[in-house]
């Protein structure tokens, strides 16, 4: 029922071992972000994703160019206890409260699993209002994006490749860390977790096309619920 906030500025490995960093976390969803915003020169924390909101965690990819001239503007549609939680000049950051001042408005912010169709509506009216604030003539930023409250999730491929992983258990763990995978003897042993089911999502500039994932269409949102269930759907 908490929320746990990390942020590394400064990388201990060139890797990121996923598993190093979350295999002590008991968590209905983790969200993550490998990069840190360049703010002039410095790697400052307070302006890279995951942003989070009580139990509300976001982060983005891609960029919004002309959001300095726009950004008081999109603030003046924020309400003020929500705007009191910004702490950086990120526009993702200021993207998210956005998002959840939609929330706000339709009753969902303090909902504990708000229904999918209504949570992609609030992230697309964010969106669509950013567009507006936007320049004449100015092209809609490429953005993926993904918000979570741990039992709702919605990610949106605007611009940006976005994939997905269904995990309907598996049959050959081949994690070597795994308690499981070690008996009595200490001696490392074929193991199967038949009921773990879980969905990967990942977005990034260039993916890899690898086998058994699937890509969200561009301008699609994908939603899974607390079933794991997942479902794709257009904005």
């Amino acid at each position: 029922e908490e929320v746990l906030l990390q942020k590394r500025p400064r990388p201990e490995v060139a890797e990121v071992d996923f598993y190093a960093l979350t295999r002590d976390l008991r968590a209905d969803a983790v969200v993550g972000r490998v990069g840190l915003e360049d703010d002039g020169g410095v790697l400052a924390a307070e302006n890279s994703d995951p942003f989070r909101f009580r139990s509300w965690l976001f982060a983005a990819i891609g960029a919004i160019e002309t959001f300095d001239p726009i950004r008081e503007r999109l603030l003046h549609s924020v309400p003020e206890f929500l705007r009191r939680n910004i702490h950086g000049r990120s526009a993702d950051e200021h993207l998210f409260h956005l998002f959840l001042a939609f929330l706000h408005d339709a009753g969902l912010l303090e909902v504990r699993a708000p229904e999918g169709q209504k949570l992609q509506f609030a992230l697309h009216q964010s969106l669509g209002f950013l567009d507006k604030l936007l320049p004449p003539g100015t092209p809609s930023p490429r953005l993926a994006l993904v918000v979570s409250n741990g039992r709702s999730l919605l990610a949106e491929a605007r611009g940006l490749p976005v994939q997905y992983l269904e995990i309907k258990g598996i049959a050959d763990c081949s994690n070597p860390s795994c308690p499981n995978r070690r008996g009595y003897t200490g001696q490392a042993h074929r193991v199967a977790h038949p009921d773990m089911k879980a969905v990967v999502i990942e977005a990034d500039e260039k993916l890899t096309t690898r086998a058994g994932w699937v890509g969200v269409p561009d301008g699609h949102s994908l939603v899974v619920g607390q079933d794991r269930l997942v479902l794709v759907r257009e904005n």
